[in-house]
């Protein structure tokens, strides 16, 4: 199993963000988390677009901790587009 150093998450929800990082820097994990707030932030960041352009503020992530019930584009239709992505077969 290859080392994950990045993982990328999409949650709307402010509260589950925080626990979810505390949670992380309690268990001591040594990875780097992303936050975005919604399935057209995900593709954005996974094309790195926009405010995501930057590769070494916005690393490619190694696994996606995806909420499905998200406002613009939901977690469904962002597995939907992941699954069809040759470049993204490495994500978890």
């Amino acid at each position: 199993m290859r080392k994950i150093e990045t993982i990328l998450v999409a949650e709307d929800d402010s509260a589950d963000a925080f626990f979810l990082k505390r949670a992380f820097s309690k268990v001591g994990v040594p990875t780097s988390l992303h936050f975005v707030r919604d399935g057209q932030e995900v593709l954005d960041y996974l094309f790195g677009e926009g405010q995501f352009a930057d590769r070494h503020a916005h690393p490619g992530p190694d696994l996606l901790l995806l909420d499905l019930k998200m406002p613009r584009v939901d977690g469904f239709q962002v597995l939907d587009w992941v699954r069809r992505q040759p470049r993204l077969k490495r994500l978890q």
